[in-house]
């Protein structure tokens, strides 16, 4: 696990350590903070389940780790047939905030991926785009791992978001994780010097209460990612690299960060 952790930051953070913003921004290096790491997997487990109509088809990407690099079994089912293949992230990893991938079938025909980070459908996190030789496909996408990332269930905790960052608007910059409560959801938020509060809401309608939070006081996967509400911050502040959470008509949501500069870390791609 640890060997696929490595290769994945080496493909991130060549681009992302090169620049940090000012102190005091919105992604700066002083909320260099250790997240809290969710998944300890086999590497086998990691990837993407993809689906579409008109045309039905089904597909998936899996990732698998060497001592050098890391390639991504390819399988896809459709009314063309079978297909299968590896295909290999596109560099610089996550240019314009989306993940990229191409190769071939085994067949021989061209295979081209792209996943953009959205609310593409219940329980799918990302809109898909597949084109294989000549054909195009379009879908979504749903990560698959061996433990959920708060963050691909982003439109369930919109609703809470938008209120506690609307009530802490001249505070936090940046949500860390969020979780369901017996009464609403609890989301919590911090700003660039490390500071975090826990927000909780009644029903996602109003917030009831705000509860500043100790260091030690870490949710099992929290800050892995960050999301940035409504932005999009510039590649590789404070070794940070951002994919952007996009509508289904193209419009910004805001932002995932993960952090590239440290490690071990989890597979972000």
């Amino acid at each position: 696990m640890k060997r696929l952790f490595g290769v994945l930051l080496i493909a991130a953070s060549v681009t992302a350590c090169a620049t940090t913003s000012p102190e005091g921004s919105l992604a700066s290096q002083a909320f260099d903070y250790a997240p809290a790491r969710s998944q300890e997997l086999p590497d086998s487990h990691f990837g993407y389940e993809m689906a579409g109509g008109e045309p039905d088809w089904r597909g998936a990407m899996l990732y698998t780790a060497s001592d050098t690099r890391i390639d991504v079994e390819f399988s896809f089912e459709g009314s063309s047939g079978p297909a299968q293949g590896i295909l290999a992230m596109e560099e610089p990893y996550l240019d314009g905030g989306v993940r990229r991938f191409s190769g071939q079938s085994d067949e021989g025909s061209d295979v081209f991926v792209m996943l953009q980070a959205g609310p593409c459908g219940a329980g799918q996190s990302y809109f898909v785009t597949l084109v294989m030789g000549r054909d195009r496909y379009s879908g979504c996408a749903t990560e698959t791992a061996a433990n959920d990332r708060w963050s691909n269930y982003l439109a369930d905790w919109m609703p809470a978001i938008d209120l506690c960052v609307n009530e802490l608007r001249q505070e936090a910059e940046h949500v860390t994780f969020a979780y369901s409560t017996p009464s609403g959801t609890a989301v919590r938020l911090a700003d660039h010097a490390g500071n975090r509060w826990e927000c909780v809401t009644i029903n996602d309608e109003r917030v009831n209460a705000v509860v500043p939070l100790s260091a030690v006081d870490v949710r099992l996967g929290e800050a892995d990612p960050i999301f940035v509400r409504s932005q999009m911050p510039a590649r590789g502040d404070a070794c940070y690299v951002y994919e952007s959470v996009r509508d289904r008509d193209g419009l910004l949501i805001g932002a995932f960060g993960y952090d590239s500069c440290a490690g071990p870390r989890p597979p972000v791609g």
